[in-house]
C-alpha cells in the first residue's frame, strides 16, 4: 500500500479539523498553516473530501470547512479511499486475471493478507481516535519541550 502525498495531507487536515468539532468553520489558511500543507494543494484535497461527502464548506468572512459527519463515523479508510481509490499492494490482489502466475503464486495470498489488514486497521481507525491520539500526543511534546 502506498500512501500519496495526497492522501497524507488529507488525513492531517482531517485530523485538524477533528479537533475542532463544534467550533465552527476553519479557515482553509489555518489547517494549512497548523498542518503545514501547501494551501493550494490543500485547496484540491478539501474539494475532494467534500464530494466525497466528508467535508462540508461555508464561504462568506466566517467560513471556513468542517466535518460533514462525525468524526467517529469517518475512518481512515474512508478519507484514503476519497482520495487515492481502494488501496491495493499488487494488480493481482484485486485482479488475478492480470497475471498469468497468479493461479500458482506463492507470494499473492500473503500479499492479499496484508491488504486485508491494512483495510481492516484503517477501518477501524476513525478521526475522533486520531485527533484523542494528536491532542495527547501534542501535549506530551509541550511537556518535553518546557522540560
Amino acid at each position: 500500500m502506498r500512501l500519496t502525498m495526497k492522501g497524507d495531507y488529507g488525513l492531517r487536515a482531517m485530523i485538524e479539523l477533528a479537533t475542532r468539532v463544534g467550533q465552527g468553520p476553519t479557515p482553509s489558511a489555518e489547517i494549512a498553516r497548523r498542518q503545514a500543507i501547501p494551501e493550494h494543494f490543500l485547496d484540491q484535497v478539501l474539494i475532494t473530501l467534500r464530494r466525497a461527502g466528508l467535508v462540508k464548506s461555508q464561504r462568506g468572512p466566517q467560513g471556513g470547512h468542517m466535518l460533514a459527519k462525525p468524526p467517529s463515523q469517518i475512518s481512515m479508510y474512508d478519507v484514503l479511499v476519497a482520495l487515492e481509490g481502494a488501496p491495493a499492494s499488487l494488480n493481482c490482489v484485486p485482479q488475478p486475471g492480470s497475471c498469468q502466475l497468479a493461479p500458482g503464486c506463492a507470494m499473492r495470498d500473503i500479499w492479499a493478507q496484508i491488504d486485508t489488514f491494512a483495510r481492516d486497521l484503517l477501518s477501524a481507525t476513525t478521526l475522533d481516535q486520531l485527533a484523542a491520539r494528536h491532542h495527547a500526543l501534542g501535549q506530551e511534546a509541550a511537556a518535553m519541550y518546557y522540560i
